[in-house]
C-alpha cells in the first residue's frame, strides 16, 4: 500500500473514498498481452495502480508497471477513461473499500525482461494469449472494451 493511501487510512479507516489511479494492456510483438497474478486474492490482472503525491497519472502507470513486472514503457498511449462508481468500486480482502476514477493506458513499446520484486503484491507476471483477456475482473475489464473502441473510433473511451 502506497505512503499516501496509508495516511488516509490512518484517518478513515476501511471506509470508501474516491482515488485516481492507472491500468494498461501491455502488448507484445506476438500479440500477447501482459498480465500480473495478485498477491492479495490470486486473482489474474493487468498492471494497476493509484496515484501518488507529486506524480502525473503518466508516471503513476509508467512505475506501477516497472515494480510489478520489471518492465520499462518507452511511451503509453490513452485509450479510456473508466469512472464508473459499479465498475471502479473494489473492496480489498483486509475490508479496505475504494472507488477509482481510472485512466487506461496501452503500449507496445516496452525494454526489459520480466521480473517480480514486489512479491507482496505480484507473484507473477507474464506474457499471455489474448484469451486471458477474458478472465479479468470486472473493474479491470473494460479496458478491453476501451482498446477496441480507441483503434475502431481513434477517440478515448469514456466509461
Amino acid at each position: 500500500m502506497s505512503n499516501y493511501i496509508q495516511k488516509i487510512r490512518q484517518k478513515i479507516g476501511h471506509e470508501k473514498f474516491i482515488h485516481p489511479a492507472a491500468r494498461i494492456l501491455v502488448e507484445n510483438d506476438k500479440g500477447e498481452f501482459l498480465f500480473i497474478e495478485r498477491a492479495d486474492n490470486e486473482a489474474l490482472g493487468i498492471p494497476a495502480g493509484a496515484l501518488e503525491e507529486k506524480e502525473t497519472i503518466e508516471e503513476c502507470i509508467v512505475r506501477e508497471v516497472k515494480e510489478e513486472t520489471g518492465l520499462e514503457l518507452l511511451a503509453v498511449e490513452l485509450i479510456g477513461i473508466s469512472s464508473s462508481p459499479e465498475k471502479e468500486t473494489v473492496k480489498y480482502p483486509n475490508g479496505d473499500k475504494i472507488q477509482y476514477f481510472t485512466i487506461e493506458f496501452y503500449s507496445n513499446e516496452f525494454k526489459g525482461t520480466i521480473k517480480v520484486t514486489d512479491v507482496a503484491e505480484v507473484k507473477t507476471a507474464a506474457f499471455k494469449n489474448k484469451s486471458y483477456l477474458k478472465k479479468l475482473p470486472s473493474n479491470e475489464s473494460g479496458i478491453v472494451e476501451s482498446l477496441s473502441y480507441f483503434r475502431e473510433m481513434n477517440k478515448v473511451k469514456l466509461s
